[in-house]
């Protein structure tokens, strides 16, 4: 474990674990997802106890998963609640089992609480994870936003935080998670699942829920001198100060009046591997208040392979940040139960100048686990539509790593440029600006994706590849790609866009060092140590 920087996982307490068995399950299954990270360098537990509106513990303030069920619909949920209660009748409190097991093997723990709170109406089928209290308050619902555009992909059933009684419930679960069990604090999500209040109550409300926040400082204070042991409030918040703020979040003063402990930042739109822009306003603020920033990571889509981990990785500690949460950690192809490359990319996570050696691949484009920027009032760099004879707009692309630095010392084996342009034709042209310099035609190879039976992301059209060790190469720091486009079919009616970019870069260990995967088959000679 790092003296200097904070490795937290979170682990759902779900989908890899109360959902895979069968019930009862035992002792050893409900640890399991503290003991398969142990000895990666994880140094806390964000475990999540629940649904939000329905618990996965013995709560004595607030309903519990599947305790009003008549008849089920869904198979797993129903499943979950059988094995949740079966360890409470057995005598055991499921999440004092975990807690008190991540004590005894060295690690923090602190329960995670969603705060998702759907209206969901209640007759004798359910999906096993509703709640009374939201089914029986209907008039406490956002409902729809039409007049605003920012709430395409909010959930109109959930219900406001604005309400008091909302507010109040979920207080006393959180004081039950402080006051109740030996936890080190808790991390409060204010990013999935946000909005938390109707975007028309966010003028009105921003201080309500400021107001909310002290209460919780409060119950945490309160906890840790009753206990005698600290009592962290870590809060997860979208990686973006005025996104922030047009959902009713308030992060200026929750940190200068010192109300969180540690932020946890989640990238939003775009990805710390390409874009740090709002993380470094966030470090930047916490540094005034001595409030560290945490940096989330994406782990479910297909573009999060470890390659563009380490550059995220890379990134997010270049713009100060002082440590890495995993979210959600179910790694493509195989996601779970993990294999020996699955938590080999955990290793190494608290050290940057240890993964400022490795391979990263630098992305920008849509990701499979982030919240849409539109949510946010944030503009997505990519995918981005272009038309014929009018200038691209640019696409901007940080990097932490100093490549120059490592060709000079021979250590830099591959660097390239690949940009996607989808639904692109043979006989369209385009043209490539990297750093506002244009890359010559005969520089470029044009990989034909339109249609290949190999495994592939179903994006059709032309991949672009510039080898910039035979070009220029990125400079530490923000760089440009602009493409312009100069020709385009017009019989195909789909317009061509750029759908995603990015950076691959590969090193040596050191001067003229072999490759991993590198071998020599030529005559065979005995080995002589």
């Amino acid at each position: 474990m790092s003296q200097q920087n904070e490795i937290i996982f979170e682990t759902d307490g779900r989908h890899s674990s109360i959902y895979l068995y069968e019930p009862p399950m035992g002792v050893r299954q409900y640890v399991e997802p503290i003991d398969e990270v142990l000895d990666l360098g994880v140094d806390t537990i964000s475990y999540v106890v629940g649904d939000c509106s329905v618990l996965l513990y013995d709560t004595k303030v607030g309903e519990r998963w599947g305790h009003n069920v008549d008849l089920a619909d869904h198979e797993v949920w129903y499943k979950a609640a059988q094995n949740c209660q079966a360890m409470i009748e057995s005598g055991r409190d499921p999440l004092l089992l975990v807690c008190e097991h991540a004590h005894q093997r060295g690690l923090n723990f602190l329960p995670h609480l969603l705060l998702n709170m759907i209206h969901t109406p209640h007759g004798r089928v359910t999906n096993c994870r509703v709640a009374d209290f939201t089914s029986e308050h209907p008039e406490w619902k956002v409902g729809e936003e039409a007049d605003f555009p920012a709430a395409e992909f909010d959930n109109p059933n959930r219900l406001s935080f604005a309400v008091p009684e909302v507010r109040e419930n979920r207080l006393a679960i959180i004081g039950e998670l402080l006051a109740d069990y030996p936890t080190d604090g808790i991390e409060i999500n204010f990013h999935t699942y946000a909005p938390f209040i109707a975007r028309r109550e966010v003028p009105e409300h921003t201080a309500t829920m400021t107001e909310w926040l002290r209460q919780i400082r409060h119950a945490c204070d309160g906890a840790a001198r009753m206990q005698g042991r600290e009592k962290r409030l870590v809060v997860r918040i979208a990686a973006t100060l005025e996104g922030n703020e047009r959902i009713g979040h308030d992060i200026s003063t929750w940190v200068q009046e010192g109300l969180v402990d540690t932020l946890i930042a989640m990238p939003v739109g775009g990805d710390f591997s390409s874009e740090t822009a709002s993380l470094r306003q966030l470090t930047a603020l916490g540094e005034d208040s001595n409030i560290p920033v945490i940096a989330g990571l994406d782990s479910v889509g297909p573009e999060q392979n470890p390659a563009v981990h380490r550059a995220a990785t890379a990134n997010a500690y270049d713009a100060g940040v002082r440590g890495i949460l995993y979210h959600r950690y179910y790694p493509p192809p195989h996601r779970y139960p993990y294999t020996t490359q699955d938590t080999e990319r955990l290793r190494y996570l608290a050290y940057p100048d240890i993964i400022a050696h490795k391979d990263k691949t630098f992305y920008v484009g849509p990701g499979f686990d982030r919240p849409k920027g539109i949510s946010f009032g944030l503009e997505e760099q990519l995918p981005q539509e272009l038309k014929v004879g009018k200038k691209g707009r640019e696409i901007y692309i940080d990097v932490a790593d100093d490549i120059a630095a490592k060709q000079t010392a021979g250590e830099l084996w591959r660097c390239e440029l690949r940009v996607m342009l989808g639904e692109m034709l043979h006989d369209d042209e385009a043209r490539l600006y990297w750093n506002d310099a244009e890359v010559a035609a005969e520089q470029i190879r044009k990989a034909d994706w339109v249609f290949q039976m190999r495994p592939n992301t179903g994006t059709r059209g032309y991949r672009l590849h510039i080898d910039l060790t035979r070009f220029t190469l990125p400079r530490k720091g923000t760089n440009t790609v602009r493409v312009d486009l100069v020709r385009k079919d017009e019989k195909l009616i789909h317009p061509i866009s750029i759908h995603d970019l990015d950076i691959v870069v590969e090193y040596l260990p050191h001067r003229n060092a072999l490759r991993d995967d590198e071998t020599y088959s030529g005559a065979d000679v005995p080995f002589t140590p």
